[in-house]
């Protein structure tokens, strides 16, 4: 982190944290599509993504929660079996972990999520529920 000592120490905390959660959904994403029945793969995905949303709201980062709530609805769906892993979603999916890792970035270099959109990846989503 470039700017650590600009960034209050529960705010560093969260972006180690953040980082290790967000670099497993990728990894567990990639290995869903290759086998998208593994539930225990799918349940990591859950977690990490509802972690990072519980914490940007204690934080008040309310694009990043919001945009984790969203992928969290649909990987609820996904776990539930109303909806399946096809490779639009996993597309999208993908899509709305880089704009969090942006977002993510952004914290650690300002402090703020910046400038960064959010809608378009929610509205992707959506699309999915």
């Amino acid at each position: 982190m470039s700017e650590q000592e600009d960034i209050p120490e529960e705010l560093r905390i969260f972006l180690v944290e953040a980082y290790e959660n967000l670099d497993r959904v990728e990894q567990d994403l990639v290995q869903l599509e290759k086998s998208s029945d593994d539930v225990e793969l799918l349940n990591s995905v859950f977690r990490s993504i509802h972690t990072i949303k519980g914490n940007a709201g204690f934080l008040a980062l309310s694009k990043l929660e919001q945009l984790c709530h969203s992928a969290e609805a649909v990987l609820d769906r996904l776990r539930s079996s109303q909806i399946s892993l096809t490779p639009q979603l996993a597309t999208t999916l993908l899509s709305a972990v880089d704009t969090v890792r942006d977002l993510l970035e952004s914290i650690e270099q300002s402090g703020v999520e910046g400038p960064i959109e959010v809608a378009q990846n929610i509205e992707d989503l959506k699309k999915h529920l």
